[in-house]
């Protein structure tokens, strides 16, 4: 990742912030990759993540065009409210294919494979699987792909010079569900990759940032890498 600089103002360094673009762009621009989000609700939420038994787990996967390729909910291991289930947005017929870790695990497994997974905090999302997986005695189900937020972050621009980076952002989701999450993912990526680049020629005399710098590679994990000189 690029050197984060901070201006007396607390203004993003114009240059993060056309490399978030052009992160974007080089993504929009593939077909490798899927939107993935997971909606959970613990048994005991205050006991903080990871630490306390999952009581209902929703679950959705989206093509970059918007296309769900797989929602379903984690099979509960009681009877669930009502409420609860329309706090995921969950209907009938994705509670009634509720399936079991073992068959999420598979199923997941073979959509994602040899593709990019985009989420909003990917560690998160492989933390949660890390523990599933171990729960329900499966083997390990690894994610690769990236993650919004930081991206995000630098994209809005609040520099935070006590932290030294940028202040995280929320994502406005329009509904409950980890559908409504992914459609948010890709309408929040689309607008970053639509947004034209800042030029600072007044302030360097150079012509900043353009369009030349966008070059499409093979796929987005190529693209990604290049630009990120790894």
């Amino acid at each position: 990742m690029s050197q984060i600089v901070s201006q007396s103002n607390g203004s993003p360094v114009q240059l993060d912030r056309n490399k978030a673009i052009i992160w974007a762009r080089y993504l929009i621009d593939s077909h490798d990759w899927l939107i993935f989000a997971t909606r959970v609700t613990r048994t005991n939420a205050e006991t903080g993540p990871l630490t306390s038994p999952i009581k209902l787990l929703s679950l959705s996967l989206l093509t970059p065009s918007g296309k769900i390729v797989y929602e379903t909910m984690l099979k509960p291991q009681e009877m669930i409210p009502a409420g609860l289930l329309n706090e995921h947005g969950l209907d009938y017929s994705v509670v009634f294919n509720a399936q079991p870790f073992s068959d999420i695990v598979v199923n997941l497994g073979r959509l994602i494979s040899g593709k990019q997974i985009l989420a909003w905090d990917l560690n998160a999302q492989q933390a949660l699987f890390d523990q599933l997986c171990t729960q329900f005695a499966q083997p390990p189900l690894p994610f690769a792909g990236y993650s919004l937020r930081p991206e995000y972050a630098r994209f809005v621009g609040e520099f935070d010079a006590n932290m030294g980076n940028y202040k995280p952002q929320t994502l406005a989701v329009d509904g409950p569900s980890a559908t409504a999450e992914c459609r948010a993912m890709l309408n929040t990526l689309t607008t970053m990759a639509s947004t034209s680049q800042t030029r600072d020629t007044a302030a360097t005399g150079h012509q900043g940032w353009t369009a030349e710098l966008y070059k499409p590679k093979v796929n987005a994990k190529d693209k990604i890498k290049d630009f990120l000189g790894l």
